[in-house]
C-alpha cells in the first residue's frame, strides 16, 4: 500500500485533465457570459468573474481525485439546470438574469406565467437546449482523474481558494471592512456564476424585499393631504411625469448647444414650455427623488417619510396611478426606486438587467404607455422613469444614432476622452427622439392633460478644460451636474381648461426640483392645506426662493445657487 502511495506521489502532475475539468466547469457560466459580452449587452466584468468562480469546482476534485468523475457529475447537473434560468431568460429577452428577474417572478401569478409560455416559446429553443447540453456532456466524457503529486494538489487547493475568496480575504486583511461588507463583496464576485445567480440572486431579492415592504408599510400609515381639492376632478385626465436621467441641458441643442443634439424637441418647440433655469437638488438620483417625488428639501430631508409622496397625493385626487420604468427594478441601489413604483396602482418593469452597464434602450417604454392610453380609465397618472443618458453612454443608444464624431469636439479633449465626449452627445440625441416620440402618442391620442419632463440630475462630460471630468462629484459641484432640462406639454383642451401666467417670463423663474411637487400640483389644479403657491414654478405668486445643492446630512456645506452661482454661470435672475 506504501509502495502505491509513493507511486501516485512521484507521478506528474496531470494538467490537461486539471483544465478539461475546468473548461467543463466554466461551460456553464463561461459560455452565458460571452453570449452577453459579445452581444454588446454588457462589458466584460460578468465574463472575468464566471472565470475566477468556475475554479472553485475544482476544490473537490483536487481533494478526492479517485471521486472525480462523480463528483464532477453531481456539480455539473447542478449548473446546467441552474444555468438554463438565465439561457432562458436572454433568449426570450434580451437582457441578463438578475435578482430583478426574480422579483418579477415572484409578483406575477400562474396565469402571467402561462401567458408567458404561449407568447414567448418558440420552436428553435428545444434543438438549442439539445446543442447546449451536448457540449457539456462530450467534454465530462473525455474528463479523467487528476493524478500527481498530493503536495501539487493541496498547493493548487489553497490557491484556488484564495482566487475564489479573495474579495472576503481582501476586504479583511486588506482593506480592514467589516464582516457585512467583505461578505457583499463576495456575493458580487459570485453573483454572475451558476448557481450563485439564483442563490445570491434571491438571498438579495428577499433582503430588499423586506427593505420595500418596511418602507410601504411606514407610506400606508401616513394621513391623507388635508382639504384636497381638484379643479379638474369632473374631466377626463391623463397626466403624465417623465423623469430623465443624468441629461445636463447645457448639450441639449433645444438650450442652445451648438450640435442638433435635440432635433425632435426643437422641432416641436413652439408646443413647449421650455424651462431654462431649473436645477437639481442633488447629483444622485435616489437622493434627488426623494425631495422631487415628495415634500422632502434640503432643509427637512426626511420627509418623505413623514408626508404623503406624488402618487400618494395623485391617488388621493382619484387618479390610477402607473409607473412604468426602464430603471434596474431591484438592487440594494434602486430600493427607494422601487418603494415609489410600488406605491403606484400598477407597475410595468422593463428592465431586469443584473448590472446597470447595460443597453437597455428606452424605446421599450413606449409601447407599454400607449397601451395605457387606450385604458378607458377617466383619470391616469402615468409615471415614465428613462435610463435617459446615465453613464456609460455607449450603452444608452442603438447604433443608428451613433451621429456625431470627432470633427466639431473641443480642442481640449483627448481621443479617449472625445469618444466619450461624443457617445453622451449621441445618447442626448437618442433621449431626444424617445421624449418626443412619448409626447407624440400623447398627441395622437387626443387624450386631455399635460406631460412633464425633467432629468433628475445633470451629468459633466468633459465640459470644463480647466477641470476634465466625467460623471457626478457632490463634493466638487460644477453646473453641468444640476443643470437640468424642465420642459411641459399641454392639450389643446388642457391649455383652454387651465390659464398660466405670462409663459415667456416664467421659462426663465430659477428654481430648484426640490420644490416639484407644488409645481405639479398647480399644473394639476390640486390643492391642499399646506400648498405653497409661491414655490409653484407656473404660479401668479411665485417667488424666489433658495435653491440649496449639497448632502443635507452635511448642513454647513449647502450651497444656496441663489448667493453662490456657479463660476461658469451668470447670476441667477428673474
Amino acid at each position: 500500500m506504501a509502495s502505491l502511495i509513493n507511486t501516485s506521489n512521484k507521478q506528474s502532475f496531470s494538467w490537461k485533465n486539471f483544465w478539461r475539468f475546468y473548461f467543463f466547469f466554466f461551460y456553464f457560466s463561461g459560455s452565458y457570459q460571452f453570449i452577453i459580452f459579445g452581444s454588446g449587452l454588457a462589458g466584460g466584468t460578468g465574463l472575468r468573474q464566471a472565470i475566477y468562480m468556475s475554479f472553485l469546482w475544482l476544490i473537490p476534485i483536487l481533494l478526492v481525485p479517485q471521486h472525480s468523475k462523480i463528483i464532477s457529475a453531481f456539480f455539473g447537473l447542478l449548473l446546467w439546470l441552474s444555468s438554463l434560468a438565465s439561457m432562458g431568460y436572454f433568449a426570450v429577452y434580451g437582457q441578463d438574469f438578475s435578482q430583478s428577474v426574480l422579483f418579477i417572478m415572484f409578483e406575477s401569478n400562474l396565469s402571467e406565467g402561462s401567458e408567458f409560455l404561449e407568447s414567448y416559446f418558440a420552436w428553435w429553443m428545444m434543438p438549442a437546449l439539445l446543442v447546449y447540453s451536448i457540449i457539456p456532456l462530450l467534454i465530462w466524457i473525455k474528463t479523467k482523474p487528476i493524478k500527481g503529486s498530493i503536495k501539487i494538489r493541496r498547493i493548487l487547493v489553497f490557491s484556488l481558494s484564495i482566487i475564489t475568496a479573495w474579495p472576503t480575504i481582501s476586504a479583511l486583511a486588506v482593506e480592514k471592512t467589516g464582516l457585512d461588507k467583505a461578505m457583499s463583496k463576495q456575493m458580487n464576485r459570485m453573483e454572475p456564476s451558476a448557481p450563485w445567480h439564483l442563490v445570491i440572486g434571491y438571498a438579495k431579492y428577499r433582503q430588499q424585499l423586506l427593505e420595500i415592504e418596511h418602507n410601504l408599510l411606514i407610506n400606508n400609515a401616513l394621513a391623507p393631504l388635508e382639504n384636497l381639492m381638484d379643479k379638474n376632478a369632473d374631466t377626463a385626465n391623463t397626466l403624465v411625469l417623465v423623469i430623465g436621467e443624468s441629461t445636463n441641458r447645457q448639450r441639449m441643442s433645444l438650450y442652445g448647444y451648438e450640435r442638433q443634439t435635440t432635433p425632435n424637441l426643437n422641432s416641436i418647440k413652439n408646443d413647449l414650455l421650455v424651462f431654462d433655469n431649473v436645477y437639481a437638488t442633488r447629483p444622485y438620483t435616489i437622493e434627488a427623488l426623494e425631495q422631487v417625488l415628495t415634500f422632502a428639501d434640503a432643509k427637512k430631508p426626511n420627509l418623505y417619510k413623514e408626508k404623503p409622496t406624488l402618487i400618494n397625493l395623485m391617488k388621493q385626487a382619484g387618479y390610477k396611478t402607473y409607473w412604468i420604468t426602464n430603471q434596474q427594478t431591484q438592487t440594494k441601489r434602486n430600493t427607494m426606486l422601487t418603494t415609489f413604483s410600488k406605491q403606484a396602482d400598477e407597475q410595468i418593469y422593463l428592465n431586469n438587467n443584473r448590472m446597470q452597464d447595460t443597453a437597455q434602450y428606452d424605446e421599450v417604454v413606449i409601447k407599454p404607455f400607449e397601451k395605457i392610453l387606450d385604458d378607458s380609465t377617466k383619470k391616469k397618472f402615468v409615471v415614465i422613469h428613462l435610463l435617459g443618458t446615465h453613464r456609460k453612454y455607449h450603452y444608452r443608444y442603438p447604433k443608428s444614432f451613433s451621429i456625431f464624431n470627432s470633427d466639431d469636439i473641443p480642442s481640449w479633449l483627448s481621443n479617449k476622452q472625445a469618444e466619450e465626449y461624443n457617445e453622451y452627445d449621441n445618447a442626448i440625441r437618442y433621449n431626444d427622439y424617445v421624449v418626443s416620440t412619448i409626447i407624440d402618442s400623447f398627441k395622437t391620442s387626443r387624450d386631455n392633460g399635460f406631460l412633464v419632463y425633467f432629468s433628475d440630475h445633470g451629468e459633466e462630460v468633459y465640459d470644463n478644460p480647466n477641470h476634465l471630468f466625467a460623471g457626478r462629484n457632490e463634493g466638487a459641484p460644477t453646473s453641468s451636474m444640476y443643470t437640468i432640462p424642465f420642459i411641459i406639454w399641454r392639450s389643446l383642451s388642457w391649455q383652454k381648461q387651465n390659464m398660466l401666467p405670462g409663459t415667456k417670463e416664467i421659462m426663465h423663474r430659477p428654481y430648484s426640483s426640490s420644490d416639484f411637487i407644488y409645481t405639479w400640483s398647480d399644473l394639476a389644479g390640486i390643492k391642499f392645506d399646506g400648498f405653497d403657491s409661491s414655490r409653484s414654478l407656473v404660479s401668479d405668486n411665485f417667488s424666489k426662493h433658495p435653491i440649496w445643492i449639497g448632502n443635507p446630512g452635511k448642513p454647513k456645506n449647502l450651497r444656496d445657487l441663489q448667493n453662490q452661482p456657479f463660476s461658469d454661470e451668470k447670476k441667477l435672475s428673474m
